[in-house]
Formats: C-alpha cells, structure tokens, sequence
C-alpha cells in the first residue's frame, strides 16, 4: 500500500516522468506553426522534446533541468519566431534602452494582447482536465513527429522533373520553383543590384531658370497602408502635388538607410550593407545641386540624438550643414524617447521666414520630420490607443504641410517641393509582425506616397499619378529634368518629365532581411537562410 501512494507524495516533484508540463508549450507552438505566426525548426524542436522525455530524479537535478529547459525553451521560441536575430537585438539594445517607460509598456502590450493571454488561460485549464484521462505528452510527441518528419520530407525530397517543368513552363523561369527556387532567385537579386549599379541620373548645368528653390520633405512613418489604415489616402493635401506615386519603393524599413537611400537618390539602390560604404560623389544629391549652384540647408522637427541620425545625415548624406536653430519652437509632440517634437508649419514657416532675406539665389533644403513615429504623444491630446493617435498625427502634418504650401505660394516663392516618405508606421501590422514593428521590409511598409509640387509656376498643371513600381531613380529623374527644362514657365505640364522614367522591381532590404517580389509573390530571406513566400496583408 505504501508503495503505491508514494507516488502520490511530494517526492513526485522530484521525479520526471514525459513531457508533462511541457506539452502545453508545444501545443501553444504548433498551433501558432499551422496558423503561420511562427516559424519551426524541426530538428531542434525534435531534439529538445527527445531531451524533456529523458528521466531525472531528485529534487535538486529537476530543478536545474527546469531551469536549463526554460532558457533552452525561451531561445528555441525565439529562434522559431520571425523577431531579428538574437545578435541584432542585442545590437540594439542601445536604442531600445533611449526608448520612454510609457512607449515599452504600449509595445508590450501589442506582444501580449488580451485576446492572447486569454486563449493561453483557455489551454492551460484545458490541458489540466484532459491530462487526467488522455495522455496528451504521448499525443504532442505523435503531433511533432508528423510536422517534422512532413518538414523534413518537404526540405530535402528532390523536386519531380515533371512538377519543375510545369512551373517552368507557367512562370518561364525556375526562380518559382521549388527545387531552384534559392538558386534561381539568389541569381534574380544578384541581377538586380548589378543593372542598379549601372543606372546613375546625370545633373548637368545651366540651369533653366535664374532663381528658384528646392525642399525635400522626408517624412518617417508614412505608407500608403497606413493612410488607408485611418482613411487618410484621399486627404486634400494629396491632390495638390503634380506627381504622386502610388507605388514608389522607400527600399527601406528604418529612418536610417531610408535617409542615405533618398540622398544618394542620384544613383540606382544598393544593398544594405553598401549603404555605409563610401559612393561616388555624383550619387549625392544634394552634392550634385551644390554644384549646379545650390546652397544646401539642413533643417528637422527634433534634435536627430536617436541613433546619431542627424551625424548619419551629415556623414553618410554629404549633407555636412548645420542644423537650422529651433529655439523658441512650438513643442507640438513628445518623441517615443521623452524629447521634444515641434510642429511642423512652424519649422517649416521659420525657413521660409529666413529664406526671404537670403540673398542665395538658389537653395536645397533637406527637412526630417518624425512626428508620424511610433509612440509619439500629441501635446494635450491625453492617452489615445495607436490608431487615433496616428490619425490625429497624420492629419496634423497634412493640415500643416497643406498650410505651408499656401504660405509658399501668397510668398510667390518658386520651389520645387519633393516629398519622400522614409518608410511606414506598420500601423496594421501582420502575421508576422505585431503593430510597429518594421524588421521584415515588407510592401505594406516600404509602399509610401512620395509626391513633387511646383510652386511659383505660371501654368495651371494638371496633376498625374505615376502607377508604376518606382524607387529614389524615378524623383531624381524628374528633378534632374526640371533643371534643364524650367517648370515655372507657362507651358509647364507635369506629363512632359514622364517620358521613359526610370521604374524599379521591388526589392526592400534592412540587415539581415531582403524583400523581393517575384512574380505575383513577395519572397522573403533571413540571414542568409532559404527564400520563402511572405504572407502578404490584405
């Protein structure tokens, strides 16, 4: 009798017997594996649930292999995920640590939703009662040897010579093959960025008109997505421009590459890791107007302190200016780091201020604005969720850019105004990637409304939308043309700077990640690792 209750004592924590516990943490993975929110590495799955079904006795040795489990657990679940690599969260830890205790917790809560934690207590009760009349280890165990052995079947089968030459015959290329597909579509990027590095967009002197400047508005945290999202994509703001892009390619997920992409907008995209090599002189643009005679100016909405921005915009821009004074600026917002935002009319209505007694007969003026970012906080507009928060932002800055452009014109100013979003806000989010978060530079994030208005000219333009996948080639294409051929005369027509503009396929890259669509799919890799379709939103 007594060896019978035994078993039934405390001494039972000090023995291990299946997978236990751990099979609701297997179950929570495959589930979220079959509904395509996490990814799964079969070996090592495997390989840890084999380890959790070896026995150990004695309180102190279960103990420590709890321990060792946990940790080991936590790292599989994050290898399996889609978050960065383990190395490159590491890397940025500095620029998380600069982040608000109000914003951290607001992330959070995008990680843990509500919903979530729910359907976890739901499992968890679940799992208490069946576990006392199934033995669900045994059938976890059954479960993860099917989608491994399925995984491993499917990774490592040689392709039917029939099935590769139908797809080939569908396709006319292997690069949408299962079998070549890595090969085909390695080659397909390769490709790309060796014609990128042939395109270069020439600016060449005299000018066509004797006075006039140029404002490049570069705006964080704007896409199309987004704008449908709070349906802002018909806001009055964006009629006014003569050339709007509906599919202009930023390339990049974050405000760093996105700001030396849009100032090497002269020559055609590089990959990542290219960005902070050194480039030609005539692939900066802002170096190539100063040339044509242009005095080059730097102005922003914050102090550029987050992630040394404003020293990578003078460094790796070659916009070595010092930035416009800010003092005595309406603070319209409080950054996701505490600091200040001011409003963007009033920078904007300073420049234009200072410009009039400028005796500069021509000047390019580079602006940054992050009043879009993530986790901002509009000054006396209390705690809203995300969405209206971005609403109220966005509306703010089109009402204020709308206003500026009026003050421009009552100026009789002649200005080329050029806005290029850096990259969107991830407002909706994905499978993949909760609210926010821009590791994986997909379309919905890197599909941004750029847009070119000329202001001071004497012709009544009528505006035309560029469909076409387009890149920073198509802006400086059209800029370059301007300079040679004014658009402030009375027969300006936005039509006649469109004649073979330079499209671009869609290729998007942050460190570590490249986008590419490859047909009607967007193709995604990891470090390295192998291409696989990107579950586009709809």
């Amino acid at each position: 009798m007594a060896s019978t209750t035994s078993h039934n004592t405390p001494l039972a924590s000090s023995r291990t017997a299946g997978l236990g516990a751990w099979s609701l943490y297997f179950i929570v993975k495959l589930l979220m594996f079959w509904q395509g929110l996490l990814g799964f590495h079969p070996l090592p799955n495997l390989a840890f649930a084999l380890l959790l079904l070896v026995p150990v006795e004695g309180r102190l040795k279960v103990g420590l292999r709890n321990a060792l489990a946990t940790v080991a657990a936590a790292a599989l679940l994050y290898n399996d995920s889609f978050l960065p690599s383990f190395a490159q969260t590491l890397s940025q830890l500095k620029v998380i640590q600069g982040f608000s205790l109000t914003y951290l917790l607001e992330l959070a809560g995008r990680v843990a939703k509500p919903d979530d934690v729910l359907l976890l207590v739901v499992l968890a009760v679940g799992y208490a009662l069946l576990s006392r009349y199934l033995r669900i280890g045994t059938l976890v165990m059954m479960a993860l040897l099917g989608v491994c052995g399925s995984q491993l079947w499917t990774s490592y089968r040689p392709a039917p010579a029939v099935a590769v030459a139908v797809a080939v015959a569908a396709t006319g290329s292997t690069g949408s093959t299962a079998a070549g597909g890595t090969q085909s579509l390695d080659d397909k990027l390769a490709a790309f960025y060796k014609n990128e590095q042939q395109r270069m967009v020439a600016f060449n002197p005299p000018l066509a008109d004797p006075g006039f400047d140029i404002l490049l508005i570069h705006i964080c945290s704007l896409a199309w997505d987004d704008l449908r999202d709070v349906k802002l994509d018909n806001h009055p703001l964006l009629s006014r421009f003569d050339f709007l892009f509906t599919h202009f390619n930023s390339a990049a997920a974050y405000s760093g590459p996105a700001a030396i992409r849009v100032l090497r907008a002269t020559c055609g995209q590089t990959n990542h890791t290219a960005l902070y090599d050194s480039a030609s002189s005539q692939c900066y643009l802002f170096d190539n107007l100063a040339k044509l005679g242009f005095k080059n100016e730097l102005m922003m909405n914050h102090d550029g302190h987050f992630d040394d921005f404003l020293k990578l915009v003078q460094n790796e821009g070659h916009l070595n200016q010092p930035l416009m004074s800010q003092k005595g600026l309406k603070v319209g917002q409080h950054a996701f780091d505490d600091s200040p935002l001011y409003d963007d009319y009033e920078v904007l209505n300073r420049w234009l201020e200072l410009r009039k007694n400028d005796p500069a007969q021509h000047v390019a003026a580079y602006y940054n604005t992050i009043s879009l970012h993530d986790g901002n906080r509009v000054v006396g507009a209390g705690n809203l969720n995300t969405q209206d928060s971005y609403h109220l932002r966005a509306n703010n800055l089109f009402n204020g850019l709308n206003r500026f452009i009026d003050s421009l014109e009552q100026s009789h100013r002649k200005v080329i105004l050029i806005m290029v979003p850096e990259h969107g806000a991830a407002l909706r989010g994905d499978k993949l990637q909760f609210s926010g978060l821009r590791e994986i530079p997909t379309p919905a994030i890197t599909t941004v409304p750029a847009a070119i208005k000329v202001i001071g000219t004497a012709a009544k333009a009528n505006p035309v939308r560029i469909d076409q996948p387009v890149s920073y080639m198509a802006v400086s294409t059209i800029l370059s043309r301007m300079m040679n051929k004014s658009p402030f005369g009375a027969d300006y027509a936005p039509q006649h700077y469109l004649d073979q503009l330079p499209t671009t396929p869609y290729v998007a890259e942050n460190a570590g990640t490249v986008m590419m669509q490859d047909g009607a799919r967007y193709m995604m890799r990891q470090q390295g690792a192998n291409w696989t379709p990107y579950p586009i939103a709809q």
